[in-house]
């Protein structure tokens, strides 16, 4: 592997595109690219500055030295749910759901951010926050009545890896917080809720109910008709 494809692959990693990796190292996403591709090499700054924020090993961007290589340590995944903040023995969260990842975090840190109060506020909203969020069921309603009434922004968890901010904003009732992801360098909860968002919204988990008795009888008629014709 050359070093045009170990910088392809910490991106990846990562949950980056090119797009956003130029972002956070100040350079065109063409940039990007022409590295990936082996046109252009980048400078010693911009691969020290790519090693930092992406925490990763310059032996391994450089020189191809794996990650963990003569370590015998393995990757514990924490006892407690990013997202949640509850404790966790296995891989997944018995509160939330969420599946914790098998190796370490990388890349950036992400917060979730409730953007616009919808004109129809769902009784499952403040639940919502108390199941994927982690907040207490007085300090959810008290979000929601700040939320509703001051028309404004509110934080709804930060310092997350890329997977539990997807997880957290599919989860949530998307007419209601609109919720947007944005990049968590560690600024201030004010600075947090205007920034531009890092990516797309991912779309909403619909909930898994069951389609009912009716239904059933429904499908099993669907299923008779159609075996009549053979």
């Amino acid at each position: 592997m050359e070093l045009k494809d170990r910088i392809a692959a910490v991106r990846k990693a990562a949950g980056l595109t090119q797009e956003q990796l130029g972002e956070l190292l100040g350079v065109t996403r063409q940039a990007v690219s022409k590295w990936e591709s082996g046109q252009t090499t980048p400078d010693a700054a911009t691969i020290a500055a790519l090693c930092e924020k992406l925490h990763v090993s310059a032996d391994y961007v450089l020189l191809g030295k794996e990650p963990g290589e003569g370590q015998t340590a393995a990757y514990e995944p924490p006892d407690t749910c990013p997202c949640c903040g509850r404790k966790v023995s296995g891989s997944i969260c018995p509160e939330c759901g969420y599946q914790l990842p098998n190796h370490p975090p990388r890349g950036p840190q992400y917060a979730v951010v409730a953007t616009r109060p919808g004109f129809v506020q769902s009784t499952e909203s403040s639940a919502q926050l108390v199941k994927y969020c982690g907040f207490t069921q007085e300090d959810a309603n008290n979000a929601i009545a700040h939320y509703v009434n001051n028309q404004s922004r509110i934080l709804l968890q930060r310092g997350l890896v890329d997977s539990a901010a997807q997880y957290i904003a599919a989860h949530l009732d998307q007419d209601f917080f609109c919720p947007q992801i944005v990049v968590d360098c560690g600024e201030s909860e004010e600075a947090l809720l205007y920034k531009p968002k890092a990516f797309e919204t991912p779309s909403p988990v619909k909930s898994q109910e069951g389609i009912g008795f009716w239904g059933v009888v429904g499908a099993v008629i669907v299923a008779l008709l159609i075996l009549s014709f053979f």
